[in-house]
């Protein structure tokens, strides 16, 4: 698993480490595993217990499992990886240096466990059925000293300790701003997971007939409100989280790019963790739908949509609780509302103040305007003044991470050149935003941005959108380009041997052969 155990190594390690601990896994010379989890401490990092004390005499540490809850759990590969990345509160002449992570070999090439080491298999689990979750349990396991990942700390051969980062809650900080990449991988993963639900859901309803006029033949589902109101939103909300996570994905090289230290980086680390929350959770409402909308064919594990829900559940609590992801959020939120303040107390109290009053008399006139509320702009404002008012409040919402999801869909809809595609996208954007404003149209009321009556017209163009792009969802689901060895479900057209019963509608093509220029 070179993923989180590489990352690990490659973003806790020095030069000299990632050679030797990161480049063979990459070229599956070994497996390794990422072990932070502990039975007792999950979210809670800095309390974990395993230890890692140094002896001088030998110049090793010695990994140990106090307690029961110091086991680690739910380690991905424990049954057959031979490295782990073993997170331990590093401890030196009875001192706690706090948690650092250290190279710990399981088992060797032949499947021989290493002295000390003892692992379980939890058996089954919800879904994620291809790895094999373990606990791990270290018995006095000696490793050299520099099995130690010392990009934030490291100890001599005398064991003195040293540190580019003086502050143990610094240098705690840096170690896990190390793994933001992987909550970004962990939002692909899940837009992965969302794209193919829609895509299997979207052709079933293009083919699946029900209900009709009297003395006619039964339409297509998808002409029937209660189906495209449940999909399209998702659909956009897919293609928005495309357009963000290209956006973050691209901060991310870049800083990576320029040597940036992604620890000194707060407003990126704060970003991938609100996609990473909202990208998961989004992919678990869509999904429910998705399964909804195909009736008891989207029950049957071969189509596809049962097992997507069952591995991708976990996405909203591993790599970081999302209720943790959206403090993380709110963290870069404060730090941002005292720069705002400012050194000066009653001039920064001055300045809320105005701004408030700006926003409110501003919505004075927006609420009352009716002819707005079907424009980009007016959409986009909402949002923002939406995000405004929660920060000024230090609500623990996650929507300045929502909102800007609108916002990299809307750039890229300026940025299209084609015009049947920036027509294509602005529609799916503006029901993306719609989406955004009617889920809290019931906030907006209260602050009275929104008048009941363009409350109303809000749900109103909702639905217009969404009977407006139901067409449209073949040719964007198509120029997903997801294969049809990946996609292996029946109800969307794609035969299987297994299911002789199973649906097989009339492959459905969209109207244009011409593939989406953005996706």
């Amino acid at each position: 698993m070179c993923g989180l155990y590489g990352g690990a190594v490659n973003n806790l390690g020095s030069p000299e480490q990632k050679m030797k601990w990161y480049l063979p896994v990459s070229e599956l010379q070994f497996t390794g595993m990422f072990a932070m989890t502990e039975r007792g401490h999950g979210s809670n990092v800095r309390g974990i217990i395993t230890e890692a004390r140094y002896n001088q005499s030998t110049q090793e540490f010695i990994i140990h499992t106090p307690s029961e809850d110091a086991q680690k759990m739910y380690i991905g590969n424990a049954m057959k990886g031979n490295y782990a990345a073993v997170f331990a509160q590093l401890i030196i002449n009875g001192e706690s240096q706090g948690p650092h992570c250290f190279i710990v070999p399981i088992r060797d090439q032949n499947g021989v466990m290493w002295p000390g080491v003892t692992t379980i298999d939890m058996k089954h689990k919800e879904g994620l059925h291809g790895v094999d979750n373990g606990i791990l349990i270290f018995n006095n396991v000696r490793i050299p000293r520099e099995n130690l990942l010392r990009k934030f700390g490291s100890v001599s051969a005398d064991g003195l300790y040293s540190s580019p980062v003086l502050s143990k809650s610094s240098r705690f900080n840096a170690m896990l701003a190390a793994l933001t990449p992987t909550r970004l991988g962990l939002t692909v993963h899940a837009m992965a997971a969302m794209k193919l639900g829609l895509v299997i859901a979207v052709r079933y309803s293009h083919s699946r007939r029900q209900f009709g006029p009297k003395d006619q033949d039964e339409v297509k589902i998808i002409e029937h409100q209660t189906q495209y109101l449940r999909l399209m939103p998702h659909l956009a909300a897919a293609l928005a989280l495309i357009f963000t996570t290209r956006y973050a994905a691209g901060l991310m090289d870049d800083a990576l790019c320029q040597g940036q230290d992604l620890q000194s980086n707060r407003a990126l680390q704060a970003l991938v963790a609100g996609l990473k929350a909202y990208s998961t959770w989004e992919n678990v409402t869509c999904l429910q739908d998705c399964r909804e909308c195909t009736g008891g064919m989207g029950f049957m594990m071969e189509n596809r949509i049962p097992s997507l829900k069952c591995d991708s559940d976990v996405f909203v609590t591993f790599e970081g609780d999302n209720m943790v992801m959206l403090q993380v959020v709110v963290r870069e939120l404060l730090t941002q509302y005292t720069k705002l303040m400012g050194n000066n107390l009653v001039m920064g109290l001055i300045r809320n103040w105005t701004s408030s009053v700006s926003d409110s008399l501003r919505t004075s006139f927006l609420g009352f305007s009716v002819d707005k509320v079907g424009d980009l702009m007016f959409l986009l404002k909402a949002v923002s003044y939406r995000e405004r008012v929660l920060q000024r409040s230090l609500a623990s919402r996650l929507y300045t991470k929502v909102s800007l999801t609108l916002e990299q869909f809307a750039l890229t809809v300026r940025e299209c050149h084609i015009k049947e595609d920036r027509a294509l996208l602005t529609k799916f954007c503006l029901l993306h935003g719609t989406s955004l404003v009617y889920q809290e149209r019931a906030w907006y009321l209260e602050h009275n941005y929104l008048t009941p009556n363009t409350s109303r017209q809000i749900r109103s163009q909702l639905l217009e959108l969404c009977r407006s792009v139901k067409d449209d969802a073949l040719k964007v689901v198509d120029d997903f380009n997801i294969p049809s060895c990946c996609i292996q479900a029946p109800i969307a057209g794609v035969a299987n041997p297994r299911a002789e019963w199973a649906f097989y509608p009339q492959p459905q093509y969209p109207s244009s052969t011409q593939p989406l220029s953005k996706l």
